[in-house]
């Protein structure tokens, strides 16, 4: 008697990392022959006892678990995008945050390390852990993070006053060059604007 897979595609019939594999090869834009070519899909497809062609894949793309496939890698696509997005920020947040969180770290390390804690007079023992956790809850503290959140501002804030006034001055010497008769800035002035950016 024929076999018969109702309204399921036969891919539905391969074990589920074959399938998930087949869905993201799709998804990356593989042809059928280059699928057919896949030594884990070919060898899974031998043992079912069927090929792959154009009508099962498109059976494939309008199933539901396909439909839920692509949204949970979406998801984590952008997840992924996202986790970089940070590492990338985290990397360029600058020394005094990056030597922060190396302390606290640091701290959090030897607090779980001290084994030998328990070696301790009961007095000396209270006071390692607790200076100890009080430098970690003083790198945590949210008002430090604030003024470090603030003082980062301030400075982008100058570093963009800065190549202002770079820019100006560039411009001011251009325009002193290409004007013979000297009725540009002086130089009196551009080295006072010069001053001025050593002070930022």
């Amino acid at each position: 008697m024929k076999r018969s897979y109702g309204s399921r595609s036969k891919i539905s019939l391969l074990p589920h990392q074959v399938r998930w594999r087949i869905y993201n090869l799709m998804l990356d834009g593989a042809t059928l022959k280059s699928l057919l070519a896949d030594p884990e899909i070919n060898a899974a497809l031998a043992l079912a006892g069927f090929t792959l062609n154009d009508h099962n894949l498109a059976f494939a793309r309008r199933s539901r678990e396909f439909t839920d496939f692509v949204q949970m890698r979406r998801k984590y696509l952008e997840r992924k995008y996202k986790d970089m997005m940070s590492a990338a920020i985290a990397q360029g947040a600058g020394a005094l945050e990056s030597m922060t969180e190396q302390t606290r770290c640091k701290l959090m390390e030897t607090l779980s390390e001290l084994a030998d804690l328990s070696d301790l007079p009961d007095e000396e023992r209270i006071k390692a852990v607790r200076s100890l956790s009080q430098s970690v809850a003083a790198l945590s503290n949210p008002v430090k993070d604030s003024q470090i959140t603030e003082l980062k501002r301030r400075l982008a804030d100058l570093e963009k006053e800065n190549e202002a006034l770079q820019a100006e001055i560039a411009n001011l010497k251009n325009a002193s060059d290409q004007d013979p008769a000297g009725h540009g800035l002086s130089e009196n002035a551009i080295r006072q604007a010069e001053e001025k950016i050593k002070l930022l």
